[in-house]
């Protein structure tokens, strides 16, 4: 007689568990290299423009070299300390924080894990791009930069879903206690 064949069988599957691999430092989930790349982007981006607008506030400062200090400027040409021209510096400033803005929000909101800052720094880009378009040729710095962020941030999908996983974790609420004893416990009287 011959043994019966033995039917050939794969070892189990490990469980799956729906845990988020957390940093044993923070307790958030492990930031890949990628977001930190885009976050130190951000922050250099919002530093190439505001180096841009200071260049542009260098040259403006000087009535000989005011005309030429910005692309908006030689598009109006407004007469130097007049109303128009206080009003196209106001307008550039604005244009800086929400340029910068945009972009510096992006990459700290990525490091903080939430998903719609890879919108943002699209957002920044378009928003850099308008910056770069009315000041000089130094905002192109930022430009490139802001184009790094944005590229960055739309990479570490499961990095976004392992934040919105943590998050929506519910904790245990406060249960207040059934009776509260005041003065010494009887154990010590």
């Amino acid at each position: 007689m011959t043994e019966p064949k033995q039917i050939a069988t794969l070892p189990p599957i490990e469980e799956i568990s729906g845990d988020v691999p957390r940093s044993p430092r923070t307790g958030e989930p492990r930031r890949p290299a990628v977001v930190l790349v885009a976050a130190v982007a951000s922050y250099l981006a919002v530093a190439a423009l505001a180096f841009t607008y200071g260049w542009h506030w260098y040259r403006a400062v000087y009535p000989a070299t005011y005309p030429g200090s910005s692309r908006l400027v030689r598009w109006i040409e407004p007469d130097p300390g007049k109303w128009l021209s206080l009003t196209l510096e106001g307008a550039l400033a604005v244009a800086l924080i929400v340029a910068a803005g945009a972009v510096g929000v992006a990459g700290f909101q990525a490091w903080n894990g939430w998903p719609w800052s890879r919108w943002m720094a699209l957002a920044g880009v378009v928003l850099t791009a308008g910056f770069t378009a009315i000041t000089n040729d130094y905002g192109y710095i930022g430009l490139g930069l802001a184009v790094v962020v944005a590229v960055l941030t739309f990479l570490p999908r499961t990095y976004y879903q392992q934040w919105r996983d943590i998050r929506a974790e519910r904790t245990e609420p406060y249960r207040r206690p059934d009776g509260i004893f005041y003065g010494r416990l009887p154990r010590y009287r």
